[in-house]
């Protein structure tokens, strides 16, 4: 919320949320009275819209998953843990084994009690990139979200995994996998130039 890696413009983000609370009326929406320069008018990075994987690009997932191990211990891409802001509730080294375990198309059993295994995956994805993106902002003190986004989506492992998932999703007979993937809640699509094709916003 607020300038990346700028705790203090942060917290006056969420002072000014909060004094809303204090209005004699409501519903009320107000702007925030600074700008925040943005990149080609947008807050975030947005996936190429060529950028689509089948289910045909998975492979071996042993592989895959190993690759994305290894990435994740080179001290060269990620220097230190960030397991203690973890959503899921699940350890880092979990993460991407959970991931891996949708991309035979079938619903694993959920490792955590109380919460089915489909609304643990966002929160395991959401999870899987955090760890990379805010590990390397607070590292680099990388603020520009264009370029955070295309090294994790366009270049790790990590992104790659991401976007298998994604493409399994497409063919998945779950309704709640195709919608997470219709809401941009997998994969950054919002600003990608039309519909991922495969969701019901692309009509085919």
């Amino acid at each position: 919320m607020g300038k990346p890696n700028d705790p203090e413009f942060q917290k006056k983000v969420i002072r000014a949320a909060f004094e809303l609370l204090e209005a004699s009326r409501g519903p009320v929406i107000e702007d925030f009275p600074e700008i925040i320069p943005v990149k080609e008018g947008r807050m975030g990075y947005a996936l190429p819209p060529e950028l689509v994987l089948s289910v045909s690009d998975i492979g071996d997932v042993d592989v895959i998953l190993s690759e994305v191990r290894n990435e994740m211990e080179d001290d060269d891409v990620l220097f230190e843990s960030l397991s203690d802001l973890v959503a899921s509730g699940l350890a880092i080294e979990e993460l991407a084994p959970f991931i891996a375990s949708f991309l035979d198309g079938e619903i694993p059993k959920s490792p955590r009690k109380g919460m089915p295994a489909i609304p643990l995956l966002k929160l395991v994805v959401e999870d899987l990139e955090a760890y990379y993106t805010e590990t390397r902002t607070h590292r680099d003190s990388i603020d520009d979200l264009e370029l955070m986004g295309e090294w994790f989506w366009e270049k790790t492992k990590a992104g790659r995994l991401l976007l298998l998932l994604e493409a399994v999703s497409l063919t998945s007979k779950d309704k709640v996998m195709l919608q997470i993937v219709e809401m941009s809640l997998m994969a950054p699509r919002f600003w990608s130039e039309g519909p991922l094709p495969g969701t019901s916003a692309a009509g085919w």
